[in-house]
């Protein structure tokens, strides 16, 4: 049996260009698991570890989602692309949704989110990232957020585009140049995982696990936002995932959620926050926006 999971996973592996190879002195190199906890207890003693996490069962932050199910901008326009080759980022539902959903403070900035505390209407959208769970505060998000944009930025040639003058990926207002540079990464994921699958040099999609009683999610954290949208688009089932961080955020400890100790968040609204990003309908959403495109 145990040869017969470890034939599997590597089947699977090599399928998005995943190499298995054996932890030595080269840390870097994960170690590949069949269990998100196997993963995680591993890379708690210090090791590299990794995991294939189920496209379907990814979100993020934001409350927009990975799956079939779910509506996503990159998907959206990752797959108008694949039916036309000419698609432009003027023409792309990338920029209706950059133009047309552009939060005002941070309690706007959840799609479809009606909950957030009310501290949240008067701090910048960006601060959504105050999640209940998180041990940050004000400034440690706009450093966090600041730094992410300067080095996405510099590293796809645009290091002239700053945030929040320019905008970011997650929503609008977007500067037009911003917006284009979003729409360019994924065409160029898009065209470079067709041509040579899954570059495992790029590492995992970085992932944390959100635990809601017996079932759970992964939110996307800490690098890979593009490549699992444009894998989500390619219809892959599974995306190598490492630990954003290595632990479980389990809602059976929402009590002790450090922006719930501090009293950012009530313990309620922060069970409505995990609730809303396991149900939330995105597509319902986008249709009332106006995104949802003929057919979709």
């Amino acid at each position: 049996m145990e040869k017969k999971i470890k034939r599997t996973l590597k089947r699977a592996l090599s399928f998005v260009g995943v190499e298995i190879k054996r932890i030595g002195t080269e840390t870097d190199t994960p170690m590949f698991f069949d269990s998100y906890k196997e993963a995680l207890l591993f890379s708690q003693g210090g090791k590299s570890a990794a995991f294939l996490c189920p496209i379907e069962k990814c979100t993020h932050y934001i409350g927009l989602g990975f799956s079939k199910s779910h509506w996503h901008p990159f998907i959206e326009t990752v797959k108008q692309y694949k039916a036309n080759p000419l698609l432009t980022y003027d023409t792309s539902v990338l920029r209706q949704y950059y133009d047309n959903w552009t939060p005002n403070s941070a309690a706007d900035a959840i799609a479809g989110f009606t909950g957030c505390p009310p501290v949240f209407e008067n701090l910048l959208p960006h601060h959504l990232f105050l999640s209940p769970w998180a041990a940050l505060n004000q400034t440690d998000v706009d450093i966090d957020v600041r730094w992410w944009n300067r080095k996405d930025n510099t590293e796809h040639g645009r290091e002239d585009l700053h945030y929040p003058e320019h905008g970011w990926a997650f929503f609008g207002p977007t500067h037009p140049d911003k917006g284009a540079l979003e729409f360019e990464r994924l065409i160029n994921l898009y065209k470079s995982l067709t041509a040579h699958g899954y570059d495992n040099s790029k590492g995992c999609v970085g992932v944390s696990v959100l635990k809601r009683g017996n079932d759970c999610i992964y939110l996307i954290g800490g690098g890979g936002y593009h490549r699992i949208a444009v894998m989500a688009a390619m219809e892959f089932e599974t995306v190598p995932a490492k630990f954003h961080r290595n632990s479980i955020i389990d809602v059976a400890d929402v009590g002790l959620w450090p922006n719930v100790r501090n009293g950012i968040w009530s313990e309620q609204q922060a069970i409505d926050y995990v609730d809303h990003l396991f149900a939330f309908d995105s597509r319902q959403w986008a249709k009332e926006l106006g995104l949802l495109r003929s057919g979709i």
